[in-house]
């Protein structure tokens, strides 16, 4: 086997490598402060210092890359929230989730407006992230414990009449949060989203039958 070339004791992969993630981290940082039509290939590279040709090296065009910085930012709190430990009370396991979500959010403001509100208004984003909730959803749940595993309904049209409901009502709650017009301390912020957790997946009054999505 060929041993890869090295310039400064690096790879051409690794070269590559490092400057994708500084597109990325470019794109991330007008994706989060100005919005999705802020991310141009033009303003990437000026940002970067490189050359169209090694924007292109990485992304086929703009949309592959707003949706690579989507996912680095999914990844980032997905892992956070499968590294957390369940507990035995199923109420307070969703809230510790819900409060990484907050923290997560908190810390950077940036990351809310790229996983939150610039989904609700660029199309690219609003397709994939309405494609990944489902897989967010099954990623995510059972990394809870068996108890939350078992709000997951065996159908995928419930799962995303559910999804679609929790979505639109938490991302309003911490849109709003995150930007300053729903002022309230994050302890608040988590136990009303924990309560709106539990009522969408009908936990309080242990149902698990969905008569609306039947039809019945």
């Amino acid at each position: 086997m060929d041993t890869p070339k090295l310039w400064r004791g690096r790879t051409l992969d690794d070269r590559s490598a490092d400057r994708r993630a500084q597109i990325v981290d470019a794109g991330a940082d007008l994706l989060g402060t100005s919005g999705s039509a802020a991310v141009t290939m033009r303003e990437v590279i000026r940002r970067t210092n490189l050359s169209p040709r090694y924007f292109y090296e990485s992304f086929d065009n703009r949309d592959a890359l707003i949706i690579a910085i989507y996912d680095r930012s999914e990844g980032e709190l997905l892992a956070r929230l499968a590294a957390a430990p369940a507990t035995a009370d199923l109420t307070a396991t969703i809230r510790a989730a819900l409060l990484i979500c907050a923290t997560y959010f908190e810390e950077d403001p940036r990351r809310a407006r790229i996983l939150l509100r610039e989904p609700m208004t660029d199309d690219t984003l609003r397709r994939h992230s309405t494609h990944r909730l489902p897989l967010f959803l099954r990623t995510l749940v059972p990394a809870l414990g068996e108890d939350a595993a078992a709000l997951i309904p065996d159908s995928e049209e419930t799962l995303a009449v559910i999804g679609t409901a929790l979505s639109g009502a938490l991302i309003a709650l911490y849109v709003d949060w995150a930007d300053g017009r729903l002022t309230l301390p994050r302890e608040h912020l988590v136990d009303t989203a924990t309560t709106i957790v539990l009522a969408l997946t009908e936990r309080g009054t242990h149902r698990t039958s969905y008569p609306c999505i039947r039809g019945g």
